[in-house]
């Protein structure tokens, strides 16, 4: 063999061990590709931190999570800065929630009542409650329903004995009365200057009355008769 057939053979040698070794290479390559994106990312247990915004591309703060009067809370926020939702500790120590509308009036409230047990209200765009579910001293439910002015127009929750109670109002001023005591039903009408006018309803033996009285209270006639 001259040395020319001994250069070529040399050559096709080398280039075989090239090629293996560049096979080699693209197949490692391909398994640790694989094999990384199978991998899950590392996921901190706890994050720890003071404050944290929620932020939309231009940079306004959709949601904030903070310490406020020394309480957790969280606020949402519209693109265009106005408060949405807040939830928070009220001043008596419960877990509060109020949401607000595009204008950033407060229009719905859950909380607590002084007294103890939940309570609700609904505003209206003047932000005057117009509604109001919560808990009574006696640990009974109550509803109110006002007016556009926060006027009381109606209340019902429980008599003292246990029974319904109902009343009407206007002016602040209870106009008809409806409860359920342990005797039975009972209805009475009232004036605007807050005089029994009319009352039909149980007595305390559990016989009807029927009254009928003048403007200022006094009884006029009825079953029965006294």
């Amino acid at each position: 063999m001259n040395q020319i057939e001994l250069r070529i053979a040399k050559l096709e040698k080398n280039l075989r061990l090239y090629r293996l070794f560049f096979s080699t290479s693209v197949i490692v390559l391909i398994a640790v590709i694989l094999m990384s994106s199978g991998k899950k990312a590392d996921v901190p247990d706890l994050i720890k931190a003071k404050a944290f915004q929620v932020v939309d591309d231009n940079g306004n703060v959709l949601l904030l999570l903070n310490k406020e009067k020394g309480n957790g809370q969280i606020a949402t926020y519209s693109p265009g800065g106005q408060k949405l939702v807040r939830l928070f500790t009220s001043d008596g120590g419960a877990g509060a929630i109020n949401t607000f509308d595009a204008n950033g009036n407060l229009n719905f409230k859950v909380t607590r009542t002084t007294e103890g047990g939940g309570y609700m209200a609904l505003y209206n765009s003047n932000v005057k409650e117009v509604m109001e579910v919560g808990v009574t001293k006696s640990d009974a439910g109550y509803l109110q329903i006002n007016d556009d002015n926060a006027n009381k127009l109606v209340w019902l929750t429980r008599t003292s004995s246990g029974g319904g109670y109902m009343s009407l109002s206007n002016n602040g001023k209870e106009t008809m009365v409806m409860s359920t005591p342990g005797v039975g039903g009972r209805f009475s009408i009232y004036n605007s200057s807050d005089s029994r006018i009319g009352y039909f309803g149980t007595q305390d033996d559990r016989s009807c009355n029927l009254s009928v009285y003048n403007n200022s209270g006094t009884r006029i006639g009825g079953f029965p008769s006294y």
